[in-house]
């Protein structure tokens, strides 16, 4: 059986089954999204925001802000350019924090050297599942406040788009912030292919988002539809992906799909180097309802297996590889290594794609181009961002990762790796 880090990796039997039914009209999605708001609401016992996507909660959120060209929002640097865009799209200025190196969060001796009189707003991220010290946060973000005028406070935001928990309060997650949200884009802890959960902690901007969220649209049924098509076809994708089509060469049937899928638009890439481009807010349609509501029973058991296989990993890989977090249901596993590609490439013989996030600041910007300028980040402003980036390996914890595999790929890390040295 083949692993695959990304694009759809927590899809059971009956989930495709249930995107076959939808695409296939054979069941109606109709007033699903009701049902979701309210087992949502009896989780976070706050009102539920849901979106088509994540950068859709970010961006509404941001613009009731009322953000203009001088105003600056901080954020980590190591991250994808779906957090970025909706800065961008409020004309306010991205401002980059560098990351520890054992964490891969948000560097807060930094953070408080970055804040200005014209910072309004800390986005602060939970990577790969590991949570930031959000109360830490708070306080920097209070001992600012109580200087400012009421509309020159500032906001903090909690990243939680790479973890999903019915727990989240045990965690803290959620409890110091203004806003939180959690995606439910193709590679997250759940998903509906696309999707977003927002949760509005500030009274005031929750009655100013109630308002406002009554004036936004939901996809059309097109686009609604795309969400259950695109399981399919990368279920599809993924049967035949190492299905050699030429003999002797890496040509397979799978890659052939992805490049005609992508060609005719069948499906997308959740965030590119056009991302920056395309302002807009929709929110949730019926169809990504109906495909949440069956992973959310699931949300335990992913984040248990999860935290089986991140055990393996701390178990069986040698103590230089290990990534110490405050969480075991990770998203993803990091790893430094000095001979990356080597490893992904061995991995791959196994039929295991790993990932990169994020190989560069502001993913998937690269260096060569002048999109990172574009963006407002200046090369070389976060050492640690951009030299880790070049090393992290991420290793699978989804539920295609047996505990087989995975102390396997432990075995193999261990005899060809070369551990990084800082």
């Amino acid at each position: 059986m083949s692993v695959f880090i990304g694009s759809i990796p927590n899809n059971d039997k009956d989930d495709i089954q249930l995107a076959k039914d939808i695409v296939k009209r054979n069941i109606s999605c109709e007033g699903d999204l009701i049902t979701l708001k309210k087992k949502l609401e009896g989780i976070f016992n706050s009102k539920p925001f849901l979106f088509n996507r994540g950068r859709d909660s970010l961006y509404f959120f941001l613009r009731l802000l009322n953000l203009n060209s001088t105003d600056e929002v901080l954020l980590q640097a190591f991250t994808c350019i779906a957090v970025v865009s909706p800065i961008i799209w409020t004309k306010a200025k991205p401002v980059y924090i560098d990351i520890k190196k054992e964490s891969f969060n948000m560097n807060l001796d930094s953070l408080k050297k970055k804040i200005t009189s014209n910072t309004r707003a800390i986005i602060v991220q939970h990577t790969f599942g590991n949570i930031i010290d959000t109360q830490k946060v708070r306080e920097i973000v209070e001992k600012e406040n109580r200087r400012r005028e009421t509309n020159r406070k500032i906001y903090l935001i909690e990243d939680c788009a790479h973890i999903f928990t019915e727990d989240f309060s045990k965690l803290g997650i959620g409890k110091y912030s203004d806003m939180y949200f959690f995606s439910f884009s193709q590679d997250k802890s759940i998903s509906s292919t696309q999707g977003a959960l927002m949760i509005i902690n500030n009274p005031t901007l929750l009655k100013k988002a109630t308002l406002e969220y009554q004036n936004i649209q939901e996809p059309n049924k097109k686009e609604a539809l795309y969400n259950a098509k695109y399981i399919l076809l990368w279920s599809n994708i993924k049967r035949n992906y190492f299905k050699t089509l030429i003999p002797f060469t890496n040509i397979t049937i799978g890659r052939i799909l992805i490049i005609v899928y992508r060609m005719l638009g069948l499906i997308r890439k959740q965030a590119g180097t056009n991302t920056v481009q395309g302002a807009k807010i929709e929110k949730m349609s019926d169809i990504q309802a109906c495909l949440l509501l069956n992973q959310l029973k699931k949300s335990n058991l992913f984040n248990k297996h999860r935290e089986d296989i991140v055990n393996i990993y701390n178990k069986y890989l040698d103590k230089e590889y290990r990534y110490t977090s405050n969480t075991k249901f990770l998203l993803r596993y990091p790893i430094l290594l000095q001979n990356t590609q080597e490893i992904k490439r061995r991995l791959l013989e196994l039929k295991l794609i790993s990932g990169n996030w994020y190989k560069n600041p502001v993913h998937p910007l690269t260096y060569e181009s002048k999109k990172l300028t574009d963006v407002n980040y200046i090369v070389g402003s976060c050492p640690n961002t951009e030299f880790l980036g070049k090393q992290v390996l991420n290793l699978p914890t989804n539920i295609e990762m047996t505990s087989e595999i995975a102390i396997k790929v432990s075995k193999i890390i261990n005899k060809f790796a070369r551990p990084l040295k800082f």
